[in-house]
């Protein structure tokens, strides 16, 4: 008995692109990007001139901007750029809630300095306006309905004064 003939085994090799890179890859990687780079014309273009970018023009007048600046405002105008081309803004920085309510204390003492007395610490009071009733309001209860409906019909009484 002669054995059947067995078919060579297929392998797949699955890259990770969020995974390190291998030696082999990276290889790859360097061709496309010398492509990409080398590649500024427009793909129907019979013509070899190249086409000017108006978007990389933009970003790299920025960019030159930015590097005459002094530390604090090149930082301030990357971060500027960078959320402006995606990325997620700075957060907050962190103050201890200590110092944060000595902040607080201060800027309010240096508000009550700015302003004057006028009613020597007395504070003006503002007269409270009542309601005035309405001769549909039940038990002082408004919500907007006058009355109350019981079986499809809607009820509304008096008061008497």
């Amino acid at each position: 008995m002669s054995q059947p003939k067995k078919k060579p085994v297929e392998v797949v090799v699955f890259n990770n692109p969020w995974k390190g890179k291998d030696k082999s890859s990276n290889s790859v990687s360097e061709e496309t990007k010398q492509k990409s780079s080398i590649d500024t014309r427009k793909p129907g273009s019979s013509t070899d001139r190249p086409v000017f970018d108006q978007k990389k023009a933009k970003y790299e007048i920025r960019k030159l901007g930015i590097h005459g600046m002094d530390k604090a405002n090149k930082q301030n105008a990357m971060v500027d750029l960078l959320v402006e081309l995606g990325a997620k803004p700075p957060r907050n920085k962190f103050i201890r809630i200590k110092d944060y309510q000595q902040q607080k204390a201060n800027k309010e003492k240096e508000e009550e300095e700015e302003t004057p007395d006028l009613m020597d610490g007395k504070k003006k009071k503002k007269p409270k306006e009542k309601r005035k009733r309405d001769k549909d309001d039940l038990l002082n209860y408004v919500d907007g309905q006058p009355g109350f409906y019981k079986h499809g019909v809607q009820f509304v009484k008096k008061l008497k004064r």
